[in-house]
This record gives C-alpha cells, sequence and structure tokens, in this order.
C-alpha cells in the first residue's frame, strides 16, 4: 500500500505560539503576585528544583521563583489556566494533554540583569515525570514598570512578544524561548506547563 497523508481538520491552525488577552484582570494579576510573594523565594535552578537534583546555572539563568500548589487560595487560578489551556490547545495543536503535573512557577526578574538564555520545557523531564507538552506563561508587570526582560519564541521565525499585564502566551514545550536581561525595574510572570505521554 502506497503512503496515505491524513490531513490536519481544516479548523485545526498549528502555530508557533497563541495568546489570550484579557483572561486575567488586572486584580487577579495583583493578587498572584501577592501569592508568589508571600512564598520564600529561591535562585532559579536549571531543569527544575533543587530537591529534585537541578543545580543553580547563572550562566543559563538568573531570577528567583517560587512554587503555588494547589490550595484553597490557588484553586480559582488553576482552574482559570486549565480551561483557557484547554481552548488553545484545542485551537492550535491538540496535543494529548492529560493535566497538570507540577506546581504553577512565580518567577521574579530583578534589574540586576536577571535573565533565562533560550532553551526548551520539555527536555528536563525525569523518566517517571510525564512529558511537558505545552507551556504558558502569564504576564504580570506592567509594561512601563521594566525594562528588556523581552520573552522571546523561536519557531518558524523569531517572535518577541507584547508586554502587557494579564497577557497569557501559549507555545509547545520543544520550542526555544528565552528571557532577556532586565535592565531596569522587575518583570514578573507565572510559568505554567501541561503535561501528557510522551510525543511519538
Amino acid at each position: 500500500m502506497s503512503f496515505y497523508p491524513i490531513l490536519p481538520h481544516p479548523t485545526f491552525d498549528e502555530v508557533d505560539f497563541a495568546t489570550w488577552e484579557d483572561g486575567f484582570t488586572n486584580d487577579e494579576c495583583n493578587e498572584i503576585i501577592r501569592l508568589g510573594e508571600s512564598l520564600d523565594a529561591k535562585d532559579s535552578t536549571v531543569g527544575g528544583k533543587v530537591e529534585q537534583g537541578n543545580a543553580v546555572n547563572n550562566d543559563i539563568r538568573k531570577s528567583l521563583n517560587s512554587w503555588l500548589s494547589v490550595s484553597d487560595e490557588t484553586d480559582w487560578l488553576y482552574n482559570r489556566l486549565a480551561n483557557i489551556s484547554r481552548c488553545l490547545n484545542g485551537m492550535h495543536w491538540r496535543f494529548d494533554i492529560s493535566g497538570f503535573s507540577e506546581d504553577l512557577q512565580y518567577t521574579r526578574y530583578n534589574d540586576d540583569k536577571s535573565f533565562y538564555n533560550w532553551h526548551i520545557d520539555s527536555g528536563v523531564n525525569k523518566s517517571d515525570h510525564p512529558q511537558r507538552k505545552l507551556s504558558l506563561t502569564l504576564q504580570l508587570s506592567e509594561p512601563d514598570e521594566y525594562e528588556g526582560g523581552d520573552f522571546q519564541i523561536h519557531g518558524s521565525r523569531l517572535n518577541t512578544l507584547p508586554k502587557k499585564k494579564g497577557l497569557l502566551i501559549a507555545f509547545p514545550s520543544y520550542s526555544l524561548h528565552q528571557v532577556t536581561p532586565v535592565t531596569k525595574g522587575i518583570r514578573r510572570s507565572l510559568v505554567v506547563w501541561l503535561c501528557g505521554p510522551p510525543f511519538r
């Protein structure tokens, strides 16, 4: 039998990234900041948490983060992120996703040239961990609160994303992306990974 291609569904539109505007109000973003700032922040590691055997490497990443686990205070946030990501995944990628397998990462980039060099999210999984498949970044700072700190995704071309508070950005976890050095102010964001069985 000769090869017979299976074409995508006509409404399927695979893209480098997708955005969801106005998914979070200014007050909701401020509440996320309050939650994140109430926790002990640690130097960000490469490949996950320190307790998982991962190390701080300031040549690759320099920032502070804390982890928001499921609780009465964060249940609304997990539900909102799940609903939005379900919509974006269905419209653009249709990855086989089972849900969140990690806490939400609250990250703060200070004006000491904090940054995160080019990297992918899907390569940090342990053998007993579900595959990261869809990454989400929620912008929590106003554009005029910091300089530098551009969020960039390198897919079919180099994309520099808008600096808008409350903007949610979704992209495949295998995509190269980075945060350029912050030169003034503080950039705050929330990072989320949707996981599932390994890509085939």
